[in-house]
């Protein structure tokens, strides 16, 4: 873990640069030194519609960025705050250029699995469950 989800309004797609975004949460996050290579997942996803505070009469419309991650249970919390803390300073940097540009909000959130309803299986070398594909 963790798992990083960026969710943005659909009026962004042009001017975030997704990737480099994905790049920078997925490598602050490997140095935190807290998280696992292997369980470190990063992905994106635009809404398909959104509408975000009042509608500009001129200009482009309020745009959002959301950042999720669910991590393992059990840190503390100065850690968690601490993740937290570094990841949007990541995101922040990487998003200010836009922000200035154009009305845009965006807000990280921290959540835990919860262990006694979380499964995980799969084959990414170093896992815990991983298993070498058939034909290895």
């Amino acid at each position: 873990m963790p798992h990083i989800i960026v969710e943005y309004t659909p009026n962004l797609a042009e001017d975030l640069d997704v990737e480099t975004l994905l790049d920078v949460l997925h490598e602050t996050a490997l140095g935190l030194g807290v998280f696992p290579r292997w369980g470190t997942r990063t992905l994106a996803m635009p809404a398909t519609a959104a509408r975000v505070g009042d509608r500009p009469e001129s200009g482009p419309a309020n745009g959002h960025v959301q950042i999720r991650l669910t991590i393992a249970p059990g840190r503390p919390e100065e850690l968690r705050s601490r993740i937290a803390d570094e990841l949007f300073a990541a995101a922040e940097k990487h998003l200010e250029p836009i922000a200035a540009r154009r009305p845009v909000g965006f807000q990280l959130t921290i959540t835990e699995f919860d262990a006694s309803v979380t499964r995980t299986g799969g084959s990414i070398a170093g896992s815990p469950t991983h298993r070498p594909p058939l034909d290895a």
